[in-house]
């Protein structure tokens, strides 16, 4: 009887066991059995490269700056540079002769600025033509043309830029051309021609310095201005005495300054 007691309790041991375990396995919130020492744990997740950072937005477009003007002394500078020597224009020195009407005279001109603003213009033209022809023996002079004209003007320079200066001119110009036709006979009838023309006037323009290529010296003009003239043509012989004069007024165009590429250089060299 002893020996039966102690299976039958021991059977009831084991079976409360079993029951209490499986139990507590079915209760909810139970933390899982723990794994067979002989599985690894798993792999940890895999781990993902950060967002690359988005790139900054492009700065806003702004105008750009307005050119500045070129900022420097300027080309006119009388302490510098007073004097300028240059070529003056062509000058219709009448005559009247029936063999030259006109005599065609280029004029060499000077300026010197006494301060920034005036100055002073003077130039001077002349031309002569003759010589001899010689014809089956005979030689005989030729009937000699001689002219010259004067220039005098006051430059005022009104506005001056680093490579520019707007000048006003008043001028005079005083021209006389004379020729004399020699008498073919002999007699000594010879007949004298003369030309006078005298003008009065103003040109304003631009005058133009190279200094943006290194050359300040060089300077080209282009004006345009209105004068009044008069030419007066006279003619004496041994017999008589006749004049012809004409007065007129007109607006005047020279000293282009595109005219250097054309052969007419017009231009004005400081020192």
């Amino acid at each position: 009887m002893g020996v039966r007691t102690r299976i039958t309790q021991l059977l009831l041991t084991v079976v409360s066991v079993a029951s209490a375990a499986t139990a507590y396995a079915q209760a909810p919130g139970a933390p899982p059995p723990p794994p067979p020492g002989d599985v690894p744990p798993p792999p940890p997740p895999a781990a993902y490269p950060p967002p690359a950072p988005m790139a900054p937005p492009p700065p806003a477009a702004y105008p750009p700056p307005p050119p500045t003007a070129e900022a420097g002394p300027s080309d006119l500078d009388p302490s510098v540079r007073r004097f300028a020597i240059g070529y003056a224009g062509i000058s219709q020195v009448p005559v009247g002769s029936p063999m030259a009407p006109v005599l065609t005279v280029p004029a060499i001109g000077l300026r010197y600025w006494s301060s920034p603003t005036m100055g002073v213009d003077v130039a001077l033209g002349f031309g002569w033509a003759g010589g001899s022809s010689d014809i089956y023996g005979t030689s005989t002079d030729k009937d000699s043309v001689f002219g010259f004209v004067l220039q005098g003007g006051l430059p005022f320079a009104l506005s001056t830029h680093r490579h520019v200066s707007f000048q006003v001119i008043p001028q005079v110009a005083f021209a006389y051309g004379k020729q004399t036709i020699t008498d073919p006979s002999g007699a000594g009838n010879d007949t004298d021609y003369a030309g006078m023309r005298l003008a009065i006037g103003a040109r304003a323009g631009f005058e133009v310095f190279f200094g943006f290529i290194g050359i300040p010296e060089l300077a080209l003009s282009a004006t345009v201005g209105a004068q009044f003239e008069m030419v007066k043509i006279t003619r004496d012989t041994s017999t008589s005495n006749d004049s012809d004069t004409t007065l007129t007024f007109t607006t005047t165009v020279e000293n282009n300054p595109w005219d250097i590429f054309t052969g007419n250089i017009a231009a004005r060299y400081y020192f």
